[in-house]
């Protein structure tokens, strides 16, 4: 039933970020106060795309949406709408930067081990719970992301960290789409120039930073 695929997946997905959540609650050296704050904030991101997931499928959706919403809403959303949740969210987030005055590099540095966490115990799931051998390769990349992460984490300012992992993340993964039929991120079968792109950007937007700063 495609509905208990979206509660199955739904349900991996809550006990990831829960077990990402905790884990960067127990491991920060910030004040309680602070990991709170930061904890909220990473919760309302998530939830908000989780609502811009929604919306994105049926936006894409929308003919098939308006006559049958059953049909639209019961099954998985699929990576299309998972690329306009993630434009949608990052929209969000630069007006947020500009008229809010969001700390968008703070949230980012403290959502890595939040992210790495979650995602090597969605993997994890996927393997025990799921059976899927395909996800091996996935849980060995988050593994060794996760133990570079936290080998380095207090050896290297926070910016260099978030580029090297995110250089790794995006090689590994091309790795991947190249070895296996397909690789995703949380179930959603992604295409390898989203990789390409991911890894590009982030790369600008730290040279751009660099050339800021020492000019």
């Amino acid at each position: 039933m495609p509905s208990t695929t979206v509660l199955m997946s739904l349900a991996a997905n809550v006990i990831s970020f829960s077990i990402g959540l905790l884990a960067y609650y127990l491991s920060s050296n910030l004040s309680s106060k602070d990991k709170r704050k930061n904890v909220e904030h990473i919760i309302s991101y998530l939830i908000n795309l989780i609502l811009f997931i929604w919306v994105a499928k049926i936006i894409l959706q929308l003919p098939l949406f308006l006559s049958d919403p059953i049909a639209v809403l019961a099954y998985p959303s699929d990576a299309q709408a998972f690329y306009l949740a993630l434009l949608l969210l990052t929209i969000q987030m630069t007006y947020q930067v500009k008229k809010s005055g969001l700390q968008l590099q703070n949230l980012l540095i403290n959502a890595i081990p939040v992210i790495l966490v979650a995602s090597f115990t969605y993997q994890f799931i996927d393997i025990v719970w799921q059976d899927n051998s395909l996800a091996w390769g996935n849980f060995i990349l988050m593994l060794l992301l996760l133990l570079i992460y936290l080998l380095v984490k207090d050896r290297m300012q926070s910016t260099m960290l978030f580029l090297y992992l995110t250089v790794i993340w995006t090689i590994g993964k091309l790795i991947l789409s190249y070895i296996l039929p397909f690789t995703t991120i949380f179930n959603y079968m992604i295409h390898p120039l989203f990789f390409v792109m991911v890894g590009l950007i982030h790369i600008c937007i730290f040279l751009f930073k660099r050339k800021k700063v020492s000019s």
